[in-house]
């Protein structure tokens, strides 16, 4: 992979996510974990439910979404990859209930913690509430950088920014480009930037005729990295801020 992701180890991944607790505290935490493994388009928690605790992507791709109030609608609002959190806001606030819904996109391993077991912990280690901060905060710069990137914004840009993220989380090297192969369809992908599935495939095919991009089947490969980096006018922090609002 071309970005840093934590180790599969469950105790590394912990410490990854939550740097101010020390190793004892980590192992503790490792005991009120619990596994849980979904098949891809089944449900991780239900827009409206209770709230029952927070879950870590460990492996695969978790998306979140919003259920429109008129009509069978659905809007989805980011992606969650390893290590990533949901149902944070449910721990730091008083609210209880799922303000979105959580569903697999592939199969996917989540770490989950229970509300109860997890306020108790952060009771006895006040210090995890500095990395709750740091991840709301977190929260709050993708929403800024999304509702930007979504408003002023052409598609094709957003289609780079996307294919750039992609690459920098999942992509690996290779003689030909830089290949991106997810077991994920069209469909997610035009959800991710929330577009029809046609202006997707209409912007896929541009970058396919400059000579950036070529596609098989779900594999796609960045034949020109640098020169698709150069058309999204990436700098540094933006790279960072968008390998996050997956």
């Amino acid at each position: 992979m071309m970005g840093g992701t934590p180790a599969d180890c469950r105790d590394d991944l912990l410490a990854h996510i939550f740097p101010a607790l020390d190793a004892a505290a980590i192992a503790e935490l490792c005991e009120i974990c619990l596994e849980t493994d979904y098949a891809e388009g089944e449900l991780v928690a239900q827009e409206g439910s209770y709230a029952s605790g927070m879950h870590i992507v460990r492996s695969g791709l978790v998306k979140i979404g919003k259920h429109s109030e008129r009509g069978s609608g659905k809007r989805v609002f980011r992606f969650l990859g390893v290590g990533e959190l949901f149902g944070l806001e449910a721990i730091a606030l008083v609210h209880k209930t799922n303000l979105q819904y959580a569903k697999a996109i592939m199969r996917s391993s989540l770490i989950f913690i229970e509300r109860r077991n997890l306020v108790a912990f952060r009771e006895e280690h006040p210090e995890m509430c500095t990395d709750f901060c740091r991840w709301l905060a977190r929260e709050v710069v993708m929403l800024e950088f999304k509702l930007t990137r979504d408003a002023v914004e052409s598609l094709d840009r957003n289609v780079a920014l996307l294919l750039i993220a992609l690459a920098q989380k999942y992509g690996k090297r290779a003689d030909e480009g830089v290949i991106v192969d997810l077991p994920i369809s069209r469909q997610v992908l035009s959800d991710m930037l929330g577009v029809s599935i046609e202006s997707l495939m209409r912007s896929l095919k541009r970058y396919r005729d400059r000579n950036l991009l070529t596609t098989s089947g779900r594999r796609m490969i960045l034949t020109d990295f640098d020169s698709l980096m150069d058309r999204a006018r990436i700098t540094p922090f933006y790279l960072t801020i968008i390998e996050e609002t997956l």
